[in-house]
């Protein structure tokens, strides 16, 4: 097994990246292996050659209602989180969060990587990805052409309330293997954090807020590594606007923006409509919702629109949800309703959904919860234990 060294680049201090267990904290190997002996992910051992070109296998799964086979999919102890998911080069790869044990910024959070040749049933474990002087969180998979994209947000470690004075990053880091990977660089000015990237017109186009949730941006790029803002879909600082969704609805863009703008910091708050045309320069976010969903995932079915995120019960306790966005996007004079659909399992801290499909209407979930039975408050539970799950989702359980 060969040892990677160090990488030291211009734009980042000295980063670490290794699928070698020796490079990894000890409490984590020692979990990592009782978990394989346990076969709890049927982890593979880490190795510095990438798994064998494998035909994976196809769905549909045998789902048995509108979310199945809801389970723990990785579990060490920590405080595990901010999934995503990708399909590529006949796999399916799992991102997330780990290494620590609470939300706050530290050097010892890594991205942990994973990847599947039967629709997430088991799963391999490929790489780690972390900065020594730096957290990082919020991976976001892209597929590239031959190449798997991790984008992600760095910050300074400590505590960043509104993520204020957290000198966000955007990393970038490529892999044509997904076992190797090059040292992440930034990609954008510093205090910008991009969110949700979508393909549109022979560009990648991306969300990004700023430090103190002050404005959600709208930038483009050509290939993935130079960026250019085009515009500020979002710019007011009372309603504290951060995490926004993206998608292309024929020529015109829209954007679900997380606002965090009730009275105080657990109030529910809002997500806003926001509407443009070509060139997308200007914004129309007249309509709100009013519902906050926390790390939300905007996806398409059948002409149907659909976002899982964080749901804010009273008394502070938190669940991740499925809902349907019914009413038409484009239309400004339209309304548009909000419907829940299902109730994941999760509790405490939870949420930061990945989407993939499966096949047809099926499509695998993956989020993050604490423990669902002690049901702990939220701020308890950022500093508490939390595990990956994942889940079928399949839509033709629906009623009609």
């Amino acid at each position: 097994m060969r040892n990677r060294p160090a990488v030291s680049i211009r734009e980042l201090p000295e980063l670490t990246i290794s699928c070698d267990p020796s490079r990894w904290p000890r409490l984590a190997l020692i979990l990592a292996v009782a978990l394989s002996l346990s076969a709890a992910l049927s982890l593979a051992a880490c190795t510095s050659d990438p798994a064998p070109a494998t035909t994976a296998s196809i769905g549909p799964k045998p789902t048995t209602g509108l979310v199945s086979n809801q389970r723990i999919a990785y579990s060490d102890g920590l405080h595990n989180e901010n999934t995503d998911l990708a399909r590529w080069n006949n796999r399916t790869w799992l991102v997330f969060r780990g290494g620590e044990t609470s939300q706050v910024g530290s050097p010892k959070a890594r991205l942990n990587v994973y990847a599947s040749v039967d629709l997430g049933d088991t799963w391999t474990p490929t790489a780690q990805i972390f900065m020594p002087d730096r957290d990082i969180r919020d991976p976001k998979l892209v597929v590239d052409g031959a190449k798997l994209v991790i984008y992600a947000i760095s910050r300074v470690p400590g505590g960043h309330l509104r993520d204020a004075g957290g000198l966000a990053w955007t990393v970038r880091s490529e892999s044509s293997d997904g076992t190797n990977w090059s040292p992440p660089v930034r990609i954008y000015d510093e205090t910008w954090g991009f969110w949700r990237f979508a393909r549109h017109g022979g560009k990648l186009w991306a969300t990004a807020y700023n430090d103190g949730d002050l404005q959600v941006a709208l930038l483009n790029s050509v290939d993935g590594k130079t960026w250019q803002k085009v515009s500020l879909i979002y710019d007011s600082q009372p309603d504290v606007p951060s995490e926004a969704e993206l998608q292309f609805l024929g020529d015109t863009a829209v954007a679900l923006v997380r606002l965090d703008n009730g009275v105080t910091l657990l109030d529910e708050g809002h997500m806003a409509i926001c509407v443009a045309k070509p060139p997308y320069m200007q914004w129309n976010c007249d309509r709100k919702l009013n519902k906050r969903l926390d790390g939300p995932n905007w996806f398409q079915y059948g002409g149907k629109q659909f976002v899982v995120g964080r749901k804010h019960l009273p008394g502070v306790h938190k669940r991740t949800a499925v809902y349907q966005l019914q009413g038409d996007l484009v239309d400004l004079a339209a309304d548009v309703t909000l419907v829940e659909l299902a109730e994941l399992k999760s509790a405490g801290d939870t949420s930061y959904v990945g989407v993939l499909p499966l096949g047809g209407a099926q499509f695998l979930l993956a989020w993050y919860s604490s423990d669902v039975a002690k049901d702990q408050l939220w701020g308890a539970a950022m500093f508490a234990p939390s595990d990956i799950w994942l889940g079928w989702l399949d839509l033709s359980k629906l009623a009609p």
